[in-house]
């Protein structure tokens, strides 16, 4: 049994030999795992609409079993942090703590409007450098935006921090003339681009946390938390005593 490697200078050691990552995505309508291990990736995915919790444990069970890999091998685990489902990302959430814990292994906090804009240039416009709007709806008329740009060969650098709009008026904070990804707004200016196609695989989580991995950026279990977003809650934390 290994010894918990919980800390960012034993993360980064994980570069002198092959990482083992795992990558949960759960915020959105897709239940999506992926492994990388022994330099490939072995990826399980599939549309379960709310029944994440009902099947991801199964998939983990099967992709581990599937790319013949102990889960206490793990270096690391990845997962879609958010903003995005409630349900979803804290589920990811969990299911990312208790595996790395068990494992001794970081977490890596995956924040899910990069790994959309990342997805769309794959999917879109693979080798070139675009930016783009990811929108991605919280409840009934409320949403969350951020900005992003996103090299031919490289990982998405943001260009706006991710945001809570609440209302059918066009934020004051929108970016100019680049076009959208993610769920329609009833704001979205009419005739810009917008591609409501796209959805995020544990495959894009997963190269977004053996970035984090890389660069020693992995955190212990009890410290992998949801990306939580001001004004996105009427709820507030309890002041500590």
């Amino acid at each position: 049994r290994r010894r918990a490697r919980y800390s960012v200078e034993a993360a980064s050691d994980t570069m002198a030999r092959m990482e083992t990552i795992l990558a949960v995505e759960t915020s959105g309508p897709l239940c999506s795992l992926a492994l990388f291990a022994g330099g490939r990736w072995t990826e399980n995915t599939h549309n379960v609409e709310r029944m994440h919790n009902q099947v991801v444990l199964t998939m983990l069970d099967g992709l581990v079993a599937q790319a013949g890999v102990d889960r206490r091998e793990l270096d690391a685990v990845a997962f879609g942090a958010g903003p995005g489902s409630f349900t979803g990302v804290r589920l990811a959430a969990s299911v990312a703590q208790g595996v790395a814990f068990g494992a001794g292994a970081v977490v890596c906090p995956v924040s899910s409007s990069r790994a959309m804009a990342l997805a769309w240039q794959r999917a879109r416009h693979p080798g070139e450098t675009m930016a783009v709007v990811t929108v991605t709806r919280s409840r009934r008329d409320a949403y969350y935006l951020a900005a992003w740009r996103v090299p031919a060969d490289g990982m998405p650098v943001r260009l706006l921090d991710d945001l809570f709009h609440q209302g059918e008026t066009t934020p004051e904070s929108l970016p100019a003339d680049l076009p959208g990804v993610g769920d329609p707004a009833p704001w979205w200016p009419d005739g810009r681009p917008f591609d409501g196609g796209i959805t995020v695989t544990g495959r894009i989580v997963g190269e977004l946390g053996l970035e984090a991995l890389r660069a020693g950026e992995g955190v212990a279990p009890a410290e992998a938390f949801p990306v939580y977003v001001q004004g996105a809650s009427p709820w507030r934390p309890a002041a500590m005593p």
